[in-house]
């Protein structure tokens, strides 16, 4: 159901591969220690202790920006929120709306 409210989620995101984002029309991420995002727990504490483990290495202070970032990625991202990003190759930036999962 539409709101009337015109308040919308922006979300930056960076790449190492402007093709992915622009010509197959997708955003990802990559940190394939960290596995499939949908198997774990939906809350931060759960993410953060599958970080730990997966990037045991990890600095202290990296933990929870890290493990947030992908948190929100799967759980806060909705359709219809924009998504921006900045071309290397061409040094654009991009603008797109999430339009399904």
């Amino acid at each position: 159901m539409a709101t009337s409210n015109n308040e919308c989620n922006v979300w930056g995101i960076h790449t190492q591969d402007d093709k992915l984002f622009l010509n197959g029309n997708k955003i990802a991420l990559g940190w394939p220690a960290f596995g499939d995002l949908s198997k774990i727990e939906a809350s931060r504490e759960a993410f953060k202790s599958h970080y730990i483990t997966a990037y045991p290495a990890a600095k202290k202070g990296s933990i929870p920006t890290s493990s947030g970032m992908l948190f929100r990625f799967i759980h806060e991202m909705q359709i219809g929120d924009y998504v921006i990003f900045p071309s290397k190759s061409d040094r654009k930036i991009n603008i797109g709306i999430i339009e399904f999962e």
